[in-house]
């Protein structure tokens, strides 16, 4: 169950001041995601999903009606048996591009990512070139995510655009298509997340995590653009469901980049955890 709330620090956060409801997930801090003031609880909009049931109900109806008023729509739309095996889709893969070839029996045995990276210190200087470099490219990202309301665009790009102290916290490396992580990775993730200067900052209710999604270059722009939301997506699931996580999070797909090494780009299907505290 969730609840919904309301900011009321009208004169410090933009959710506040529009009046626009949050819904808080159970065993999460019931603070504004804006602002981090505490919020003022609310009835959940039970009349919206009133709205929603009608509308189906009035389209079940519709749609039986058509089944008895129109037989032969019952044939179109039963199930049609053939004796080929339907194809399983293909995976994602920003791995190299096809060249002809069998790749089963001419690539070699993929070898393992590398481990994830953690910077020796955390360096929260927004002032840092590289910290400033990371965050205009959100921003940038964030005015073009198609998936994303405004209110929730809204809420990162203020969380970023605001933020006093940000840096990188961890690096995790993908394999080639991969988009999820074996237990042993979530293991590691925890032991990392775990780590003093890391329990530090998931201590401080204001902490907000920004968990960047990367792949190569190679291959389709938005296929690119997919694997990276999805990686990051996997990222901020492991951190919540797997390792009590309870900060605010987003994600934030960044596609295709060369961002680590401009001649090995395998070396660039990572996600990035940045802390950001506004």
């Amino acid at each position: 169950m969730s609840r919904f709330g309301k900011c009321q620090n009208q004169a410090g956060c933009l959710l506040a001041y529009r009046g626009e409801e949050t819904e808080v997930e159970d065993g999460q801090p019931f603070i504004c995601a804006e602002c981090g003031k505490p919020l003022t609880e609310v009835k959940p909009p039970s009349a919206m999903w009133m709205r929603y049931l009608a509308v189906l109900g009035g389209v079940g109806v519709i749609g039986i009606g058509a089944l008895f008023a129109f037989p032969k729509t019952r044939g179109l739309i039963a199930p049609h048996k053939s004796h080929d095996a339907t194809p399983a889709p293909k995976p994602v893969d920003d791995g190299p591009p096809d060249t002809g070839t069998d790749p089963a029996s001419t690539a070699p045995a993929a070898e393992p990512p590398p481990e994830m990276v953690a910077p020796a210190k955390i360096d929260l200087d927004v002032s840092k070139k590289e910290n400033k470099s990371v965050k205009a490219e959100v921003l940038k990202r964030v005015d073009l995510m198609p998936k994303v309301s405004n209110p929730n665009k809204d809420k990162l790009y203020g969380a970023v655009e605001r933020a006093r102290s940000m840096g990188i916290v961890l690096t995790i490396p993908f394999g080639s298509g991969k988009t999820d992580l074996s237990a042993g990775d979530i293991a590691k993730l925890k032991t990392e997340l775990e780590k003093p200067d890391l329990t530090k900052l998931r201590g401080d209710p204001t902490a907000v995590f920004v968990i960047l999604g990367y792949a190569d270059p190679k291959g389709d722009a938005q296929k690119n653009i997919a694997v990276s939301q999805t990686r990051a997506d996997t990222v901020l699931k492991a951190m919540r469901d797997k390792c009590d996580v309870i900060n605010v999070m987003h994600t934030v797909g960044m596609g295709g980049s060369k961002l680590l090494d401009t001649h090995n780009l395998e070396k660039n299907r990572i996600v990035e955890i940045w802390a950001v505290l506004p």
